[in-house]
This record gives structure tokens, C-alpha cells and sequence, in this order.
């Protein structure tokens, strides 16, 4: 009964009758396929037809040979010629057409993404029941017919997504492209609308995941077409809603939680999110047995889809070294050294208060409402205390020496010393640790993040034992920042 379920809920098979779905359901099989594993090859013999119980697969099409497509719009991508991927997750998906029809040959590759279960009808079953019924035979090709006119329709809606990069302009040629067929009361006229504001994305989601169980012939085919042209958005989609429960973790933590408890939770919730994302590191063997030290990096700028509705954005390069880095090396987050919110930053305010971390003070920011007088010497001071307690207890801490963030290809811009100047004062003197880092200022779920951990080193090996000023400042711009330049070059090679 489950097989012919699936079968009646196939959009390919929902105008057969019933008793040639229950002759397939008492032949076909169903098959598991684990992550990574290839369920049909683009130019084998075609000999099975595959209907989606449970999972998602990856369709990808590539000439014949090893080649690319020419770069035209038919083709796809203006540097590859090759057609983008294709994610597929919704049950009834039918797989393998190319079994039905001649030359019997594949016509795509698809492999499944997770552990997936295909029901898997043999190309004999079809061509035996054709022959013991012509009435079946020819309903069986309208589906065909319908099925390759559907297939060309979603390949050329998602080519022209991938040319223009617009992903809500494809979605209105497709609805255009059926207008006739389409009730001007339909849903479905919402999700450009939907797909052009972060905010409503998860509408467009619940919108498309009931038109598919519940719409009209029309909706659900337009319903699964566009959700599958859509799978980087829902990517997008489940990166911002975890960014959103990260925030709700620090900013709604109950009082008398420890910030070390804290700290601890919100880098565990970033791993979680991290994990599902391209990423690479290289150069954790650099990294101190024990910690105690300062974790010193490039800071990036952050890219306005994490912007929370609050007007706040989680900075992702800084988060990525303390969860998936040094909490995994450590067993316990690492505290940040992170700017004083300005006035009105109150979604600023109320995460980084909650979490224990080092503030610094621009010019114009007090340390307390009513100490409007304190001068730069009273908030270096403020910082020096605080980050020499947290090392002295053995503690990690993170700073950006640049004192502020910029794109990748900028990066890094000149250092301050403070930082050095924090490690040259401490005793026992910890160990400075380089960390570089790429691509955190791109969408994360369309690029590759890369950061290496570089040796450590301690002031007093290259400056002896009592720093002056003029010559720490010397060697933090002739030295260190220059490597850091070498170090973030090698980042961005390989992120690629």
C-alpha cells in the first residue's frame, strides 16, 4: 500500500488508473542509497525508471565526454557552459525518464545528497504492459510527453536564474510562461513577492510545501518546479532562521546563567550551523596544547543577508575560529574582544553583554552612562585589566587588530597594537597565535570559507624582554602585518 500511495502521489502517474498503478506496485522495488552515492550516470544504459520516496538527490548534466557546454543561454553558465546542479527532495519526483524513451540512454547524472529511498520500476515493466494494453499504452505516452515538456520547462526557467542571477525574475517568466493554465487567484502569484525580502522567505517555503500537497494539478507542478529551482534560498533560508535561534540563545539566556556557560552554548549552536556549510581548515597542528594565549585575525565584513531584524549582524569569520576551531581544540569557547555598542545599538548591546566579553571604547562610547568624562587613558586601562584577568585564569581571547572589517580582497588593512602591546605586558607571556581568513564576507552558503592557523610566536623572542613603544609599533606593521598579508593571500588559494 505504501508503493502504490507513492505512485498515486507521483505527479507522473496521477491520471492512470488504478489498476495499472497497482500492477507497477506489486513489481517495482524499492532501493536505498547512501550519501555520495550514485544512483544513475549520464550516458549509461538507461534500463530502470525512479520515483523519490525519501531524501534528495542532485541531478547534473555535463557534454558527453568531459567537455562543457558552449556558454550560451540554452547551455547555462557564461564560464562553465555546464548546467548547474539540481536539488531534488519532494516525494513522487520521477528520476530517469530517459529509460522510457529512446535511445535508452541517460541524460543526467543524480546523486543522492543524503540517505535516500527510490522505488525503482525496470523499463521491461513499461514496454510489457504497453503491449498487454493499448489503453495504457497510450495514456502512458501523454505522461511522457508531459514529462518531457515539464523537464525542458524547469531547464530553461532554471538556466535563465543561473545567466541573471535573479532568482524571483526566473520564478515570474515561469508563471508568465503559464498564465493560461494558472488561476489569477493562485497563491503562487505571491512568491516572487515572497523571494524578494529575507524576511518572507520562510512564506514562500510554507507556501510552495502546501501547494504541492494541496494545490490544483497546475500549482503542484509549478509548486515542485520552483522549489527545486530554489534549493540555495532554503539553504539561505535555514542559515538566517539559525542565526535568528543564536541570537534568542545569548539575548534570551535566563539570568543566572554563567557567561562561560553561555559563551560555550552559542558556539556549540554555531557549529551546528557551520557544519552545514562549505568550509576548510588547515594548520590546527599550530595550535598550543594548552589554552592561555591570543588568537589574533583578519576581520571581515559582514554580508547584509545576515542582517537580523533588529538591525544586528553576527559576525560569522570571528564566531567560525571560536566554534569550529578553538572550542573543538579546547573543550570551551574562547572570549572575544569585541567594540562597545554604540548609542541605540540595543540588539548589539543586549548579545555581547550577556556573553562576558572584552569591550574597546571609540572615541565618542563611555565605559558607563554616567562617567561621561572618561579619557582614552581610563578605557585602554578597562581593556588591559580585563583581558590580562581572562589570560591569567587561562582563558583564550580573540582580537581583530584592525579595528575594524573589510571584504576579502581587501584584507588585511593596517594593525593596531593593541593586542601586542596586551601580550608583551602579561606574565607568564602567552603565545600570540595568526589566524587567517577568506570568504566570510560572501553569501556562506554559495562560496567555500577557508582559515589557517599559522605558527604562534611571543613578542619577547623578536623584541626581548621590555618593549618600547616606537618598536613594538615597528615590528607589528613591518613584520606581522606583512605576514599577515602573505598569510591571507594563502587563505583565499585554498578556499578555491
Amino acid at each position: 500500500m505504501d508503493t502504490l500511495e507513492l505512485l498515486r502521489g507521483s505527479p507522473f502517474f496521477e491520471e492512470m488508473e488504478r489498476e495499472h498503478l497497482e500492477h507497477f506496485a506489486r513489481h517495482a522495488r524499492m532501493r536505498t542509497f547512501e550519501p555520495g552515492e550514485r544512483i544513475i550516470a549520464q550516458g549509461d544504459p538507461a534500463t530502470a525508471f525512479y520515483v523519490l520516496d525519501r531524501g534528495k538527490i542532485e541531478l547534473s548534466f555535463a557534454r558527453p565526454g568531459g567537455g562543457t557546454l558552449p556558454a550560451t543561454e540554452e547551455s547555462g553558465s557564461e564560464t562553465g557552459g555546464q548546467t548547474p546542479p539540481h536539488i531534488v527532495g519532494h516525494r513522487g519526483h520521477p528520476v530517469g525518464w530517459a529509460s522510457i524513451v529512446e535511445p535508452h540512454r541517460y541524460r543526467a547524472t543524480a546523486v543522492a545528497r543524503e540517505k535516500t529511498v527510490m522505488l525503482e520500476l525496470g523499463r521491461g515493466l513499461f514496454e510489457e504492459r504497453a503491449e498487454e494494453r493499448p489503453d495504457f499504452g497510450l495514456a502512458f505516452m501523454r505522461r511522457v510527453l508531459w514529462l518531457i515538456g515539464n523537464h525542458l520547462s524547469t531547464t530553461r526557467t532554471r538556466l535563465v536564474a543561473a545567466r541573471y542571477g535573479d532568482v524571483p525574475r526566473a520564478v515570474r517568466a515561469l508563471l508568465e510562461h503559464n498564465a493560461a493554465a494558472l488561476s489569477v487567484a493562485s497563491p503562487l502569484h505571491k512568491i516572487p513577492h515572497y523571494l524578494e525580502n529575507r524576511l518572507t522567505l520562510d512564506d514562500a517555503h510554507h507556501t510552495l510545501e502546501a501547494l504541492e500537497r494541496e494545490g490544483d494539478r497546475t500549482e503542484r507542478e509549478l509548486a515542485a518546479q520552483i522549489t527545486g529551482l530554489l534549493d540555495e534560498v532554503w539553504r539561505e533560508v535555514e542559515v538566517f532562521r539559525r542565526l535568528q535561534e543564536i541570537y534568542e540563545i545569548v539575548a534570551g539566556a535566563p539570568e543566572g546563567m554563567s557567561s562561560e556557560e553561555l559563551r560555550r552554548r552559542s558556539c556549540e549552536a554555531f557549529a551546528r550551523m557551520f557544519e552545514q556549510t562549505g568550509y576548510v581548515i588547515r594548520g590546527e597542528e599550530n595550535l598550543p596544547d594548552r589554552p592561555g594565549h591570543i588568537f589574533v585575525m583578519n576581520h571581515l565584513s559582514n554580508h547584509l543577508d545576515n542582517l537580523l531584524p533588529n538591525d544586528f549582524i553576527l559576525t560569522l569569520d570571528t564566531h567560525f575560529v571560536s566554534s569550529m576551531v578553538l572550542l573543538k581544540k579546547y573543550g570551551e569557547a574562547p572570549v572575544r574582544v569585541v567594540r562597545k555598542s554604540d548609542p541605540g545599538e540595543h540588539g548589539h548591546q543586549r548579545f555581547y553583554d550577556r556573553l562576558g566579553y572584552i569591550y574597546v571604547y571609540s572615541g565618542h562610547v563611555d565605559p558607563t552612562d554616567d562617567d561621561p568624562a572618561s579619557s582614552p587613558e581610563e578605557r585602554r586601562r578597562l581593556f588591559l585589566d580585563a583581558a590580562r584577568r581572562h589570560l591569567r585564569e587561562g582563558r583564550n581571547i580573540v582580537i581583530c587588530p584592525e579595528g575594524t572589517s573589510t571584504e576579502t580582497e581587501r584584507s588585511p588593512v593596517p594593525f593596531k597594537t593593541g593586542a601586542f602591546h596586551l601580550a608583551a605586558g602579561v606574565r607568564p607571556e602567552p603565545l600570540i597565535v595568526p589566524i587567517a581568513v577568506a570568504n566570510f564576507d560572501k553569501k556562506i552558503t554559495r562560496t567555500k570559507t577557508a582559515t589557517v592557523v599559522h605558527e604562534p610566536f611571543r613578542i619577547s623572542d623578536h623584541l626581548g624582554e621590555n618593549v618600547g613603544k616606537e618598536a613594538l609599533r615597528g615590528f607589528v606593521n613591518d613584520v606581522v602585518y606583512a605576514r599577515f598579508r602573505r598569510y591571507v593571500h594563502e587563505a583565499v588559494e585554498l578556499a578555491r
